[in-house]
């Protein structure tokens, strides 16, 4: 009995072992998605701030005028990029776990 489960112990080590070597073995490579979570942010970032560098000239109502389509512009445009970013977050997510709710597959 004891020579039994001398035997017995170590092989089933072995195979918890080996079984969990594959399960680390079979995650996917989500670098590509990574690199989209990435570029949106810093697309974002960009996004975020207007340039006003053409209406420095500019003073009182003049400037006001010049900088408000630019500003508007800049806050649609970081609306869009931080859409991208949540699109790009759930791809990642995704990839991760394909299993996730909303996930396609």
């Amino acid at each position: 009995m004891k020579r039994t489960l001398m035997t017995l112990v170590p092989a089933l080590l072995l195979g918890f072992g080996s079984a969990t070597f594959a399960a680390d073995a079979a995650k996917p490579d989500c670098t590509a998605q990574q690199k989209a979570v990435d570029d949106a942010n810093a697309a974002a970032k960009a996004a975020a701030k207007p340039d006003l560098s053409s209406c420095a000239d500019k003073k009182g109502k003049d400037k006001t005028a010049c900088e408000k389509p630019l500003k508007d512009k800049a806050k649609d445009d970081s609306k869009a990029a931080k859409d991208k970013v949540t699109e790009a977050k759930k791809a990642l997510a995704c990839c991760k776990n394909p299993k996730k709710k909303g996930c396609p597959g």
